[in-house]
Parts: structure tokens; C-alpha cells; sequence
């Protein structure tokens, strides 16, 4: 994967000079048909039927994740509902309008996190 060094400063110091830090430059998207062409030639499935999967589970992650499981996919990885909150002092005046930040967690599996282990690195 290639990266590019970008400049930055420190917000909690603006005088200091600024820091370069690795930056990866993308190669560019691989859209959900592209990746069920690439599945099905691994497989005996059509690439219609790899797509209509796929859109399945795109379908199913959110109910799931906002019904408060963690969905997991093996050695693909799990996904996970979460949010942030602001604090208050006295937990009977907690209003759920202090909750913020709705996000999904996407965790790496084991073979995927092992996958970036061969990644070669090199600056554009």
C-alpha cells in the first residue's frame, strides 16, 4: 500500500514546528458488485447470488446492531453498536438526549487482521 507524509501541527501547541506523519494513499473502491464478480469466480455461486447476499446482510447488520446484538462473521470480524454520552452528576437527571454519537464498531478477525501482516509498504 502506498502513503504519502502529511505535516501537521500540534493543536495544543501551535508555535511548535509542525510533525510529519504516514498518511495511506488509496489504490482507489471496490463496489459491492465488483466484490461479488471476485466471489463467485472463488466459488460455485453466480455472481447475482453473491451480490443478493451480500445486500441481505448490508440489510441485516443495522436491525441487529440497533437491537443491541453484536453481529459476528467468523473470521471476517464483528460488528457492534455504540455511543457516547454526555456525564451528568446526579444519574436520576440523566436524559437520553445526552446520548451522542451514534456509531458502528467494526472489529477485524483474526484472519483478516493476519492479512495486513504481508502488506508491503511503500511512499508515493
Amino acid at each position: 500500500m502506498k502513503y504519502k507524509l502529511i505535516a501537521r501541527v500540534n493543536p495544543q501547541n501551535k508555535a511548535a514546528a509542525p510533525k510529519y506523519y504516514a498518511a495511506p494513499v488509496y489504490a482507489g473502491e471496490k463496489t459491492l458488485k465488483e466484490l461479488s464478480r471476485e466471489i463467485a469466480d472463488l466459488s460455485s455461486l453466480s455472481p447475482g447470488d453473491v451480490y443478493n447476499v451480500l445486500v441481505n446482510l448490508v440489510t441485516l447488520l443495522p436491525k441487529h446492531t440497533r437491537d443491541g446484538f453484536k453481529v459476528s462473521l467468523g473470521d471476517f470480524g464483528s460488528f457492534k453498536a455504540s455511543f457516547s454520552s454526555e456525564g451528568v452528576d446526579d444519574a436520576t437527571k440523566f436524559n437520553v438526549s445526552a446520548i451522542r454519537g451514534k456509531k458502528v464498531l467494526y472489529r477485524a478477525g483474526k484472519d483478516v487482521r493476519k492479512g495486513l501482516d504481508d502488506m508491503k509498504l511503500t511512499q508515493e
